[in-house]
C-alpha cells in the first residue's frame, strides 16, 4: 500500500512540475519572442471574438419575444387599417370605422381531433367577447367561443361543426366553407349554384354576410370542383392558413355588431 501511495505522489509531483515548466516557457515566449507573442495574442483575439459572437447570438435569441411582440402590434395596426379600407370601399360612409383588431398569442392549440380549438392570451379584460372572428397572417383561424378575464377559447376552422360563409372570386358564387376532419390543409365550400363558373386556381374569401368576419379575408385556393347530389356545386380548397405554425392571431371586433343584431331581431 505504501509503495502504491508513493507512486501516486510521484505522478502528482511530475504533473505539477510539467505545468510549472509549461508556464515558464509560455512566459519566456511572450516576453522575448515577438513572433510567438503575436501568435498568442492572435489566438486570444480569436477566442475573444468567438465568445463575443456567441454572446451576441444569445442576446438576439432572448430578444426574439420582444421583437415578435412589436411585430405583432405593428401587424395589428396595419390589419385594422386594411379592414377599415376594405370596409370603406363597400359602404357609403367613408368616415365610419366598423372593424378593429386585438392582437393575441396562441398559448395552446389542437389539430388532431374533429373539434379542434385554440387558447389565446387575450380575454374580457382586453375587449374580447364571444362570437368574435379570429384571423392569422395568412387567413381565417376561427371564432371565439368562451372568454375569461385573461384568456379565450377559439373554435378552430379545423372543426367539423364550424361553417364559414365564403365567396369565390372572380365568379362571386357564395357558399359555406366546412372542414371534413381529414387533412388540416383542405376544406370544402358547398351549396353553390350548379351553373357557377368556378375554376381551379380561383381564390376563396369570407363573404361578409355575417357580422363575425369582414368581407375579403383570405380562406384558400380552389383545387377541384364536383357536383354534389346532382344539384349543387362543391369546391375543394387548400387553406392559406397553416395551423401547424400558427402562433400570433388577431381578434376582429365589429364596432356596430350589437346595433345590427338588434335590427335583425326586431319583429
Amino acid at each position: 500500500m505504501r509503495h502504491n501511495k508513493n507512486i501516486w505522489l510521484n505522478k502528482i509531483a511530475v504533473a505539477i512540475l510539467f505545468l510549472l515548466l509549461q508556464g515558464i516557457a509560455i512566459f519566456l515566449m511572450t516576453r522575448y519572442s515577438v513572433t510567438q507573442q503575436a501568435g498568442i495574442v492572435h489566438s486570444l483575439n480569436v477566442g475573444h471574438y468567438y465568445l463575443w459572437e456567441r454572446q451576441q447570438m444569445m442576446g438576439k435569441y432572448f430578444n426574439l419575444n420582444t421583437v415578435n411582440r412589436e411585430l405583432s402590434e405593428e401587424n395589428m395596426r396595419l390589419r385594422t387599417e386594411l379592414l377599415t379600407y376594405q370596409t370603406h370601399t363597400q359602404h357609403t360612409s367613408p368616415f365610419d370605422t366598423i372593424f378593429s383588431c386585438i392582437n393575441a398569442e396562441v398559448v395552446q392549440k389542437t389539430t388532431s381531433s374533429l373539434q379542434n380549438y385554440l387558447i389565446i392570451n387575450r380575454g374580457s379584460n382586453h375587449g374580447v367577447e364571444a362570437d368574435m372572428g379570429v384571423i392569422g397572417n395568412q387567413g381565417v383561424v376561427g371564432i371565439v367561443r368562451d372568454v375569461s378575464p385573461h384568456f379565450s377559447r377559439v373554435i378552430s376552422l379545423l372543426n367539423t361543426n364550424l361553417p364559414i360563409s365564403a365567396r369565390i372570386e372572380p365568379e362571386g358564387a357564395t357558399g359555406f366553407l366546412t372542414w371534413d376532419g381529414r387533412s388540416i390543409y383542405t376544406g370544402t365550400i358547398s351549396d353553390m349554384p350548379q351553373h357557377s363558373a368556378i375554376a381551379v386556381g380561383d381564390t376563396a374569401f369570407t363573404s361578409g354576410y355575417s357580422q363575425i368576419f369582414p368581407p375579403h379575408i383570405p380562406l384558400g385556393v380552389v383545387t377541384s370542383t364536383t357536383i354534389a347530389q346532382g344539384t349543387f356545386l362543391e369546391a375543394k380548397i387548400r387553406f392559406f392558413q397553416n395551423f401547424n405554425t400558427l402562433r400570433y392571431v388577431y381578434v376582429i371586433k365589429n364596432m356596430h355588431r350589437q346595433e345590427i343584431d338588434d335590427l335583425i331581431l326586431m319583429p
